[in-house]
C-alpha cells in the first residue's frame, strides 16, 4: 500500500512544471529562438532610433548653416538618412510579420495552443514591438513634415532677402524641386559683388 502512494507522488512530481518536469522544455526551446528573433528586431529598432536622432541633429544644424555647400551637404546627408530609415523600417516590418507567422505556426505545437502562456507571451511581445514601431514611425513622419515646413520657410526668407518680394508656395516648391533653393542666394550675392 505504501508503494502505491509513493509511486503516484513520484509520477505527479515528474510532471510538475515549477519543479522543472513535464514537457515545458519544448516550450522553452521555442521561446529561446523567438526571443533571439525579438532581440534582433530590437537591435534594428535601436539603429532606427539612432538615425532619427542624427536626423534631428542635422536638421538643427541646417537651420544655422549659411554656406550653400554646407547646406547642400547637410540636405544630402539628411535625405540619405531618411531613405536609410525607410529601408530599415521596411525590414523591421518584414521581421515582425515573420514573427507573427511563427506565432501562428507555434500555436499548432502541443501545449502551445491559443491561450497557453507561450502563446500569450509571444503575442504580447510582438504586439508591443508593433506598437513601438508605429510610435517611432509617427515621430519620424512628424519630423519629416516639420523639416520640410522649416525648409520652405527658410527658402521663402532667403528669396525675400534677395528679391524684396514675398514668394508664394508654388515658387518655393519650384525652387526646392529644381535645386536652385541653395544656389540662388549665392548667385545674388555674386551679382551684387560684380555690379560694384
Amino acid at each position: 500500500m505504501n508503494d502505491l502512494f509513493s509511486n503516484s507522488f513520484k509520477n505527479a512530481q515528474g510532471n510538475d512544471l515549477e519543479a522543472g518536469g513535464g514537457d515545458g522544455r519544448t516550450e522553452g526551446v521555442n521561446l529561446d529562438k523567438f526571443f533571439d528573433d525579438v532581440e534582433n528586431v530590437k537591435k534594428d529598432m535601436a539603429d532606427v532610433e539612432k538615425l532619427y536622432k542624427r536626423l534631428q541633429e542635422s536638421n538643427e544644424e541646417s537651420k544655422t548653416a549659411h554656406n550653400a555647400k554646407t547646406v547642400k551637404d547637410l540636405r544630402a546627408r539628411m535625405d540619405a538618412d531618411v531613405s536609410q530609415v525607410l529601408k530599415r523600417v521596411k525590414l523591421i516590418k518584414g521581421k515582425l510579420e515573420a514573427l507573427e507567422k511563427s506565432n501562428a505556426t507555434n500555436r499548432r505545437v502541443p501545449g502551445c495552443g491559443p491561450g497557453s502562456s507561450a502563446d500569450r507571451t509571444r503575442t504580447s511581445v510582438v504586439s508591443g514591438l508593433g506598437k513601438k514601431l508605429k510610435t517611432m514611425m509617427d515621430e519620424f513622419q512628424g519630423l519629416r513634415a516639420r523639416m520640410n515646413e522649416e525648409y520652405k520657410e527658410t527658402v521663402g526668407r532667403r528669396y525675400f532677402t534677395v528679391t524684396g518680394q514675398k514668394a508664394d508656395e508654388e515658387l518655393i516648391e519650384n525652387l526646392i524641386s529644381s535645386g536652385e533653393s541653395e544656389s540662388f542666394m549665392q548667385k545674388a550675392i555674386q551679382e551684387q559683388g560684380g555690379a560694384r
